[in-house]
């Protein structure tokens, strides 16, 4: 049987979620029969044990884990030139 997390955990993960600049709407965690709390955010579902799963996900959001791909920038490309192809062009 799936269960939600306790209501003081979900009022740390809105916080967490809403000071990283996030939407808490688009988070969901449950603790799953196994015991391990699921995430399921935007970019993903993790799986965190039940004593460490706020620490491991605070983790996770911090390296934006769940965060929507970046799509490339569209538009011609730079090149990069190395410092000896500079000083061949301006030397």
């Amino acid at each position: 049987m799936i269960r939600d997390i306790s209501q003081n955990e979900r009022l740390a993960l809105a916080h967490l979620l809403l000071t990283s600049g996030r939407e808490p709407h688009s988070f969901n965690a449950t603790v799953q029969p196994d015991g391990l709390v699921r995430v399921t955010g935007p970019r993903g579902t993790a799986f965190y044990p039940r004593n460490s799963w706020f620490a491991s996900f605070s983790r996770h959001l911090e390296r934006s884990f769940f965060d929507p791909a970046v799509p490339a920038p569209a538009g011609p490309r730079l090149e990069r030139r190395t410092p000896l192809a500079t000083a061949a062009i301006h030397g």
